[in-house]
């Protein structure tokens, strides 16, 4: 049981993990657009992030189906 509260709480981090550095890239976009400089390279970064968000919650149900 232990184990299954690990991996959860593991997986619920790394999500928050990616929203938060979702939310740097953006505030970073906007200074960089400001400043008129290129932001494709932070723009790619959060497409990864959101794909790896959605890869943990994928993951987060399936190994633990949750009922609600």
């Amino acid at each position: 049981m232990k184990d299954i509260k690990y991996s959860v709480k593991s997986l619920i981090s790394a999500i928050y993990e990616c929203q938060k550095k979702i939310i740097i890239n953006r505030r970073l976009i906007r200074e960089y657009e400001s400043e008129g400089k290129d932001i494709g390279q932070r723009r790619n970064e959060i497409i990864a992030l959101e794909k790896k968000i959605a890869e943990y919650q994928t993951e987060l149900r399936k190994k633990y189906s949750f009922t609600y």
